[in-house]
């Protein structure tokens, strides 16, 4: 018997720690039952709505390619002229619009996938179908954000975008290496 205990005793030790694993806590997405969108939590919902960034720029961000939004809410200490905070509000309300467009258009397919689910109806296929289309809908919404990030380059100064760099605090103001589109004049 005691060659069977010495078997089976660290065996019910080790489901204590399984059995810990196995209190639950709320899911980090329950509190969004009660979004519009629930597959979307309000805040998320709001950005796409207004066409903000929600970091989709990143890359250009912290390499050097300033966003139309942050240059116009720093015109004053990057020393703007009239033209160029002009033509980077243009770029700001051109990339606001095709940004909000797209943001619907992901609402509306985030909105159909939530209701697949709500109604029991969701399949394989239809799941497919959905987010066939959705992928590509957020490379475009990414896409959209970028290039604005690259128009508003042009339109800096390489002083103003190195300034830009160091108001944003990224540290390293250096300019880029290769292919840099910061050195114009201020013209596009």
């Amino acid at each position: 018997m005691r060659p069977f205990l010495a078997a089976v005793l660290p065996l019910l030790f080790l489901q204590v720690p399984l059995v810990a694993q196995h209190d639950h806590e709320a899911s980090p997405y329950a509190h969004t039952q009660t979004s519009e969108i629930p597959t979307l939590n309000d805040d998320e919902i709001a950005q796409l709505r207004n066409g903000e960034g929600m970091g989709l720029a990143r890359a250009a961000e912290l390499n050097r390619y300033p966003g139309s939004k942050h240059v116009l809410e720093l015109d004053d200490q990057l020393g703007l002229d009239e033209a160029q905070r002009a033509l980077v509000a243009a770029i700001r309300s051109q990339m606001s619009g095709k940004a909000i467009a797209k943001g619907e258009e992901i609402l509306r397919a985030e909105q159909h996938l939530s209701e697949l689910f709500e109604s029991g109806a969701a399949t394989q296929a239809a799941i497919a179908c959905i987010t066939d289309h959705l992928g590509p809908m957020r490379g475009e919404l990414q896409s959209i954000h970028l290039n604005a990030h690259i128009k508003t380059v042009d339109i800096l100064t390489a002083e103003q975008v190195t300034h830009y760099v160091e108001l944003r605090g990224y540290g390293d103001a250096a300019p880029r290496a290769s292919g840099d589109s910061s050195t114009t004049s201020g013209s596009p």
